[in-house]
């Protein structure tokens, strides 16, 4: 990749849940809007070959790069401090700790808002504390949408990620995790 890249990075595993597939379709739509657009995929699973052959049949190669691993925290760090935006098109995604890591790096966020995603409680998409996008992960066109919003500009992509730090601090820290747990049970037992 070279300096003037813009590199949108995917981490997870790459199962069919996941939406990666679609997230490779959404590339030509991208492209169009940002030519040094380059999409990082990190992580292993079922798809690798579907994966890697889509991207060949789309013509894809010198825009995607691939790495089939499974990454160590340090690296993962690495990795979202070099992107400027992180894409989890998942269809159903339980909570989506991937969304925070990027968060907690001062990363804009796209994911998957369809179905069950608890990624959506996750991202704020408006307002003064909005941290990135909800996108249909169906819709490779929607994908897209949601990608070059948080591409458009360097001060947009600082802003939303600030928020995301910020947001993270706030409200997904263990202690707060726990503050939060505790009073769940508080207003259980009050029941």
């Amino acid at each position: 990749m070279k300096d003037d890249d813009l590199m949108i990075l995917f981490l997870g595993r790459l199962v069919g849940v996941k939406g990666v597939d679609k997230l490779i379709m959404s590339m030509p739509h991208v492209l169009s809007k940002f030519p040094n657009a380059k999409l990082v995929i990190v992580g292993v699973g079922d798809l690798q070959e579907y994966l890697m052959n889509l991207a060949r049949t789309m013509r894809l190669e010198e825009y995607i790069r691939f790495r089939f691993d499974f990454i160590p925290e340090e690296e993962r760090i690495l990795h979202y401090a070099a992107c400027d935006v992180a894409v989890f098109p998942s269809y159903y995604e339980p909570f989506g700790i991937v969304a925070l890591e990027a968060m907690a790096m001062e990363k804009p966020v796209v994911v998957g808002a369809a179905g069950v995603s608890g990624m959506r409680e996750i991202v704020i998409i408006r307002g003064e504390e909005q941290c990135g996008y909800h996108i249909d992960p169906n819709t490779p066109s929607d994908i897209a949408w949601g990608i070059a919003n948080a591409l458009e500009n360097p001060e947009k992509r600082e802003w939303l990620g600030k928020n995301g730090r910020k947001r993270v601090l706030q409200e997904f820290t263990w202690n707060r995790i726990a503050e939060k747990t505790l009073e769940l049970y508080e207003q259980m037992i009050r029941r």
